[in-house]
């Protein structure tokens, strides 16, 4: 049966309750112009007139709800942002942040209890926009056991509140010391976090997250000289030994399409196949000891 964590960070306090209020028109203004989208190309996108766009910008018109929300998808902001930017016009969110164990979203967490369940004997989690463990199944818990226990792990890295799962594997206490290719699987944490901060300039988590993996011990010059044209590899390759033996995995991640919660929205439910026959054999004979 699938393990669900209750203090998961789902449950956190948005964004915009984190930071302060900013202007509306400010706000517009960043993310068009992060976007590199001109007004005349977010007039064309949004149906809203370039120079409804500019007096919004300058502060010399105010907004509907309804203009905040198609200024907003035609950027592509996320649904986090999107409610800070309602927030920041005088409107009430639009989307829910509500934690996946509460009543309404019975149906998502069935749902991905039983994609995990599924996945046996090979391991199965579920995390946050933060790479937090939400979920996991037997198999991860199974497998990551013979390394450490992850919770007791966390505790003594300090049970951070957020990134469990890259803290996991870059300190000593954690998972570092049986990973295999621990540089290029850092390497690949550090690729995603950079290549989200692009998506989203405003977390305000990934900034001392990119600054503690590239100033690890063990982190290479070359990672704080950061290439931001270049994306993610298309799939996760980790390996990790235990003695004698190496287990070799690679991962796919999977998202709810169309979210309209901020919850479901920034959870992965992230896969993880044998990439070899020895590792497969190895998890199959585990399930049934």
């Amino acid at each position: 049966m699938p393990i669900t964590r209750k203090d998961s960070t789902v449950s956190e306090a948005t964004l915009t309750r984190d930071t302060p209020i900013v202007d509306f028109g400010a706000l517009l203004k960043d993310w068009r112009a992060h976007r590199r989208v001109s007004q005349l190309d977010l007039s064309s996108l949004s149906g809203i007139s370039q120079r409804h766009i500019s007096f919004l910008e300058t502060g010399r018109s105010r907004p509907s709800r309804a203009m905040v929300l198609a200024l907003a998808d035609s950027l592509d902001v996320p649904l986090r942002e999107q409610n800070a930017l309602l927030q920041s016009a005088g409107f009430a969110p639009a989307w829910s942040e509500s934690p996946l164990d509460s009543r309404g979203s019975e149906l998502f967490q069935a749902a991905l209890e039983a994609t995990l369940a599924h996945h046996e004997p090979y391991p199965a989690m579920v995390l946050d926009g933060r790479w937090n463990l939400v979920m996991a199944n037997e198999g991860a818990l199974r497998f990551f056991g013979q390394f450490v226990d992850v919770f007791e792990a966390l505790t003594a890295i300090g049970s951070p509140s957020e990134f469990q799962v890259v803290r996991l594997c870059l300190r000593e206490e954690g998972l570092k010391p049986f990973i295999d290719n621990w540089e290029a699987l850092v390497f690949s944490f550090l690729a995603r976090a950079r290549r989200s901060l692009l998506l989203n300039p405003r977390d305000p988590y990934l900034p001392g997250l990119i600054r503690e993996i590239t100033r690890h011990p063990d982190a290479p010059d070359e990672w704080r000289q950061p290439d931001w044209t270049s994306s993610p590899e298309p799939a996760l390759a980790m390996s990790m030994r235990k003695g004698e033996r190496v287990y070799r995995f690679f991962t796919m991640l999977a998202h709810f399409g169309s979210a309209q919660s901020v919850t479901l929205e920034e959870l992965s439910v992230e896969t993880f196949y044998p990439a070899d026959e020895a590792t497969r054999a190895h998890l199959e004979a585990l399930a049934h000891t």
